[in-house]
């Protein structure tokens, strides 16, 4: 059975989590990418429109793609991804004139504490009950390795400090986050596609959501930027620095392996070609809006697409 005919099977039979007549393990793992994130959240937003959300029995996701399964978990995702293209939310969220401030680039308390908690009314108790898996997943600053966060997780503050460890991209989301012990760095530095670490936890299916468009090929980053975040590393996480420098290699690797190995037990959904081209620090908020709605759609096709 692949993945898509089990999400159709479980829907029919409305399975739920520790309750499955079915012998598998399905998992959702979910891309980050910084704004580039709002096709995972159309994507999360989709499948939650549609009363997908308890056919998965354990979610994964990396920087603003762990974000996106707490929305997810609280039952709220539509709701949270409209905040994406709120006029008061994305400039004030990312400034890059910050830093010459000394401050984030990146402001993800204000995004935890003021957007999602105060503005938008994530349910946090929703997410902790939930009896699908949580894990977001970081990159251990000690050891530079994948770790995943969901065993901290166990009140609404530890739920906003997973949000902004696994999103904490260097030199630009300021101190990092200490969370169960463990400094952490963006989960997209070890591991900005989870599907690994689900199917090393025993997933037998594994669902993924890209946030790159299907034409879009892995790029380096550029020599500014390799250059200030090795040094931002070195000095902070130098354990780190070697998962920084195989980064591109290892997205490339996914994106082969992914490609070749989708259907059975992998399947992934990229957005289509001519989907717009969104930076990791978009604040356009018509653009952003545009992104949620083409990573809505490439879910409704490919499932559209299985159940025909």
């Amino acid at each position: 059975m692949n993945v898509l005919d089990l999400i159709r099977l479980r829907a029919k039979e409305n399975s739920k989590p520790g309750a499955r007549t079915d012998p598998h393990r399905l998992a959702l793992a979910v891309e980050g990418g910084g704004s580039r994130g709002a096709y995972s959240s159309g994507m999360v937003a989709e499948l939650e429109r549609r009363g997908l959300t308890e056919v998965f029995d354990d979610v994964y996701g990396s920087s603003m793609g762990a974000i996106n399964v707490i929305w997810l978990l609280a039952g709220q995702a539509e709701h949270g991804v409209s905040f994406f293209w709120h006029p008061a939310v994305m400039p004030n969220v990312i400034r890059p004139g910050a830093l010459l401030r000394g401050k984030p680039a990146v402001d993800l308390r204000f995004l935890t504490d003021r957007v999602y908690e105060r503005w938008a009314g994530l349910d946090f108790g929703a997410v902790l009950a939930n009896p699908i898996g949580l894990h977001p997943i970081a990159t251990d600053a000690a050891t530079g390795e994948v770790l995943d966060i969901g065993e901290f997780v166990h009140d609404a503050a530890t739920v906003k400090l997973a949000m902004r460890g696994s999103s904490g991209l260097p030199l630009l989301t300021g101190p990092l986050v200490d969370l169960g012990g463990h400094r952490l760095l963006d989960g997209g530095l070890a591991e900005a596609i989870p599907y690994r670490t689900a199917l090393r936890d025993g997933a037998t299916h594994v669902l993924v959501l890209r946030t790159r468009r299907a034409d879009e090929p892995v790029k380096r980053p550029s020599r500014i930027e390799d250059l200030a975040v090795t040094a931002f590393l070195r000095r902070t996480a130098p354990a780190a620095v070697a998962s920084w420098r195989s980064r591109t290699e290892r997205r490339a690797g996914d994106d082969e392996r992914l490609t070749a190995a989708s259907g059975e037990r992998l399947q992934q959904i990229l957005v289509p070609p001519g989907s717009p081209d969104v930076s990791r620090l978009e604040t356009d908020g018509g653009l952003i809006r545009r992104a949620v709605e083409r990573g809505a759609s490439a879910v409704a096709e490919a499932l559209e697409s299985a159940a025909g």
